[in-house]
């Protein structure tokens, strides 16, 4: 028998409490830690010249760097929802992503319509969600990136589109599990941050598949009349919903 809502709410809730005592009572003694290794960096300046002090250092960056997406991880549904005019919001994150990586030679299309309409969100959340996932399709070796926005009729779709190193469908369901991840320093909670964001304003995120949506008559010089870039038989598509009420 399955457990009704007000159960999994209580359990979820649970293990939200749990998560961020977990994370606070680790937070303090590596926060301490840290302080005592540049102390000792200060003090001692031929540390860094010892690749075992390299390594501390780098794994005492990483596992910051963890406890804060655990805490962002644990509070994607907290969000504070304000009035936002969509066009020149996601036409600027779009735009600074690419400030990210200056010397990147990869092609980078944008497509925002002007006439957006305003929609409720969480700003800082959702463009942290967003660029989280452009960082990533800049990160996959690809050549070309494209971020493309079509209003339909109850939503807003958002298409980001690589052309970098293929996925296969099991490990594309695989990555939105929390510590999933290809990348050598990846925490592996950047995808479920992303989705819990956006499930948080009642969207969805899901990869997309060339046989879902590819047409051999469309190439990046030709998307289709959504504005969306269909020739990825490489890499990976993402879209986005979110809805407009």
């Amino acid at each position: 028998m399955a457990a009704d809502k007000p159960s999994l709410e209580k359990q979820l809730e649970d293990y939200r409490f749990a998560l961020s005592k977990v994370s606070h009572e680790v937070r303090n003694p590596v926060t301490l830690i840290n302080s005592y290794l540049q102390l000792l960096e200060k003090d001692h300046p031929e540390l860094k010249q010892n690749e075992l002090w390299s390594d501390i250092t780098e794994e005492m960056l990483f596992l910051r760097r963890l406890l804060d997406d655990l805490s962002c991880y644990n509070n994607t549904f907290r969000c504070q929802f304000s009035a936002t005019e969509m066009s020149p919001f996601l036409l600027k994150l779009s735009e600074s992503v690419y400030l990210l990586f200056p010397d990147s030679p990869i092609s980078y299309q944008i497509s925002v319509p002007e006439n957006l309409p305003t929609l409720s969100v969480d700003p800082l959340k959702l463009n942290q969600a967003l660029t989280n996932l452009l960082r990533n399709s800049f990160e996959s070796a690809a050549q070309s990136v494209s971020f493309s926005v079509v209003e339909k009729q109850d939503c807003l779709q958002i298409d980001i589109i690589n052309d970098g190193a293929s996925i296969s469908k099991e490990q594309q369901t695989e990555f939105f599990k929390p510590f999933v991840t290809t990348k050598p320093n990846g925490t592996g909670l950047g995808l479920p941050i992303a989705r819990g964001i956006i499930e948080a304003h009642h969207g969805s995120i899901a990869f997309l598949f060339p046989e879902e949506t590819s047409d051999s008559k469309n190439t990046p010089d030709n998307p289709d009349k959504s504005g969306t870039l269909l020739n990825h038989m490489s890499g990976s598509h993402l879209q986005i919903v979110l809805p407009l009420c």
